[in-house]
């Protein structure tokens, strides 16, 4: 909390100054017929505002076209990954995603961005270049829980998938994904795309 005066709050958070103004040199008489005069100041503190819950709005910067790397282990190259998303409209943002290389299209994604009344969840799900899905129950679901500036935090409490998807509004043209999985065999891995809009 930030103080613009000198003062000292109680425990309560409200401070009440009070100080008598001398009358030096005044005789008991005029001391008498002139009380001591009080000053009193009310501080409250500055209350820091609640931290406003993001809405869909907050991911509009995600709009547009985005290209990274992707390093994969065994390859010369790293694979390029590709993002699409349109603006956000009527509680959903819409996002695609294409994983390639020189010679062929590895995986394809859709995934949403969808604002509830239970709070912001970020919906994924994976496609051949066929497009045969590769889960074959519902999309994977993660729910927004940590977030601050241009950082957001989604998580998924199902095992061995991924664990977590951060997204770092790094400037107005370059962003970071990452995400933390847990694998069928119960090891770690982490994917990381540092994305540039392609304009």
């Amino acid at each position: 909390m930030r103080l613009t005066c000198l003062a000292v709050f109680s425990a309560c958070g409200l401070f009440v100054w009070s100080s008598s103004v001398a009358l030096a040199g005044r005789t008991s008489a005029e001391q008498g017929a002139a009380p001591a005069q009080h000053a009193v100041i009310v501080v409250t503190p500055q209350q820091a505002p609640a931290q406003k819950s993001p809405a869909l709005a907050d991911f509009a910067w995600l709009t547009g076209h985005w290209e990274g790397p992707l390093p994969f282990p065994g390859l010369d190259k790293p694979l390029i990954a590709e993002q699409e998303w349109f603006a956000p409209s009527n509680g959903t943002m819409l996002g695609m995603f294409r994983l390639h290389n020189d010679q062929k299209t590895l995986i394809i994604e859709l995934f949403t961005v969808r604002e509830t009344p239970g709070g912001v969840f970020f919906y994924f799900r994976h496609f051949s270049p066929a497009l045969v899905p590769q889960e074959k129950e519902d999309a994977h679901r993660l729910k927004l829980t940590k977030w601050e500036g241009g950082w957001f935090q989604f998580d998924n409490t199902v095992q061995n998938q991924l664990k977590d998807a951060i997204l770092t509004n790094v400037d107005a043209d370059h962003y970071i994904s990452h995400g933390d999985i847990t694998g069928s065999d119960g090891k770690p891995a982490v994917i990381e795309v540092s994305y540039h809009r392609v304009k």
